[in-house]
């Protein structure tokens, strides 16, 4: 018994000696208000006056706290300031925050600043990780940082970077330099991220490169919502597919999940193995239906060898177009214009109410009032079929109310000379009779008649009653062409034609022959009609020049669009604006 006591107190005594003057010098040393470190746990302990006045050695197994913070380690240094070294298995935890682990730490009890040494230091927080091989932590200031690289993973995500800082009041991660996130479904490549842990989204600043399996983007600022898949880019923002298709604007809205998109402004789509490009400041884009909608001065380019076919409408819609390489089997596209669609091509301008080209077939269809303009040829009936062979103009199918027409400049030049010639022995003849009236009860008509014929010379001298045209009318027609020139037109049903006959020089114009038939075929040579076949039943009339007026030569049904029609790319845009 008196041996037990003795064990008893000779321990009492070795924790009085060993505590107590850690604890007394800890409490007498830390000023008022301020935090305190408790040794909570040691093997052994030594003074150690080469550390300073007070220092004290921890060693095995060591436990140091304050109210929120716990350190253990193998050993330790603990000065009267609160701050100590620790060494060996380093773990400090902070209550509902962060976990550190280290080879050695180093906690300045002033500044509450660790930093944190070791090849693998992993600082944890509520299922984020980082690795790295420096680590600062500023208590006071609530931030984690790292500058000689490091690894971030959680429950999707991999972030690596050189520089970071995790400031957990503000929750929210600043990564600078090499910065790449690696998620399954993508990579991300940037120069400076920030990242919000508890929402998993990612906001860049600087060129950024996002490589998936299925598409690649790019932007110079935005946000990724890694957790519900969804982004949005701005300056220079532009996605591509593996077969280089790609689509820009101002602004790019995606949702990853869902394949849909969003663009705004100076919006750009370009399909490199068809050559075409598809403009607009709206566009929608979904993945699922393989469709892209294009709204907002709207404009198709289809880029040939030497030319460029620039097509509006209020609406362009595309069928069969992927961003992301979905289309595998390679369906055909198909695009829709509609409503005030307006082309202009070099050798070739229209307009109507719709198109649609379908790749299937080749064929562009136009429907309500289509016009066609094909070189000095305006072409229109109720609705038009134009097919491509080659991407060329083939045949150009026409049905209802087919009608082609065009100016006969020369015609209408030589009329017109003979007419101002005719005009002025007339007007000289007129004059002669006013000035040597036969009777005084006539002088009154004789002014009158002076009047009316002036205003018809006027007329005839500027034009007005001068202009000539080549007409072929008919149920239904088909345009032939050859490398985009039309050179033959078969007429089928109720064919009709008015067209001027010249001298072989061209020099004297013969006159005008009408011509009626069930079905013709007309020939075209530098976009005049050169020579035509009658089928069934002709009744073809030459009339001579004298006898040719205007208001006799035109077909019924007869109207002239000249000015409608769009002689540069800016024209195909007026009246829709």
């Amino acid at each position: 018994m008196k041996a037990e006591k003795k064990i008893t107190l000779f321990a009492i005594g070795i924790f009085l000696f060993v505590f107590l003057p850690v604890y007394c010098s800890a409490q007498s040393a830390a000023k008022p208000g301020s935090r305190v470190i408790h040794v909570v746990h040691a093997n052994s302990l030594e003074f150690d006056k080469r550390l300073g006045d007070g220092a004290q050695r921890l060693i095995g197994n060591v436990v140091l706290a304050d109210d929120s913070t716990t350190l253990y380690s193998d050993s330790a240094y603990s000065f009267p300031d609160n701050s100590f070294r620790a060494f060996g298995h380093v773990h400090m935890s902070r209550k509902d925050s962060v976990d550190l682990y280290g080879d050695s730490l180093h906690y300045n009890g002033i500044t509450r600043i660790t930093q944190v040494y070791g090849k693998t230091i992993k600082c944890v927080r509520k299922g984020m990780t980082l690795t790295t091989k420096h680590l600062l932590y500023d208590i006071s200031g609530h931030s984690v940082n790292y500058w000689d690289g490091g690894t971030i993973v959680d429950s999707n995500n991999t972030l690596t970077s050189m520089i970071g800082i995790y400031n957990s009041a503000e929750r929210m991660c600043y990564f600078k330099e090499r910065v790449v996130l690696t998620n399954p479904k993508y990579v991300i490549h940037c120069d400076t991220m920030l990242y919000a842990p508890d929402s998993k989204v990612a906001f860049f600043r600087g060129p950024t490169r996002i490589t998936s399996k299925s598409n690649f983007m790019y932007c110079e600022k935005g946000y990724y919502n890694t957790s519900r898949n969804y982004c949005q880019f701005w300056q220079n923002p532009y996605m591509l597919n593996k077969k280089g298709d790609s689509l820009s604007g101002d602004q790019i809205y995606y949702d990853r999940n869902r394949d849909y998109g969003q663009v705004l402004d100076n919006v750009s789509l370009v399909d490199t193995a068809d050559n075409i490009i598809l403009k607009g400041d709206y566009a929608e884009y979904n993945g699922g239906d393989e469709t892209i909608l294009a709204t907002c001065k709207a404009l198709l380019l289809q880029v040939y060898n030497k030319d460029t076919l620039h097509l509006h409408g209020d609406t362009l819609f595309g069928k069969n177009i992927s961003m992301t390489d979905t289309n595998k089997n390679g369906k055909p596209k198909l695009m829709l214009a509609y409503h005030h669609v307006k082309f202009f091509k070099k050798d070739l301008s229209g307009k109507c109410d719709s198109l649609t080209y379908d790749e299937k077939d080749s064929i562009m269809r136009m429907f309500y009032a289509p016009i066609l303009w094909s070189d000095e040829n305006q072409l229109t009936a109720d609705s038009m079929r134009l097919h491509f062979r080659n991407k060329k103009m083939d045949i150009l199918d026409m049905r209802g109310h087919s009608f082609i027409v065009s100016r006969d400049t020369l015609a209408s030049k030589l009329l017109k000379d003979d007419s101002a010639a005719s005009a002025q022995s007339m007007k000289d003849t007129l004059v002669s009779d006013s000035l040597h009236p036969a009777h005084d009860s006539l002088s009154t008509d004789s002014s009158h008649l002076h009047h009316d014929s002036v205003t018809v010379i006027n007329r005839i001298v500027h034009g007005g009653d001068t202009l000539q045209f080549n007409q072929v009318k008919g149920k239904n027609m088909k345009g032939y062409f050859k490398d985009n020139k039309m050179y033959k037109v078969k007429v089928m049903g109720n064919a009709q034609t008015i067209y001027y006959v010249y001298t072989d020089n061209n020099a004297t114009l013969l006159g005008a022959n009408r011509a009626d038939c069930s079905n013709m075929v007309l020939y075209i040579t530098n976009s005049k009609i050169n020579s035509i076949t009658f089928l069934q039943k002709p009744d073809a009339t030459l009339y001579p020049t004298k006898q040719v007026k205007q208001s006799d030569f035109l077909l019924g049904g007869f109207h002239w669009y000249e000015y409608m029609k769009p002689r540069s790319v800016p024209d195909i845009f007026k009246g829709s604006e």
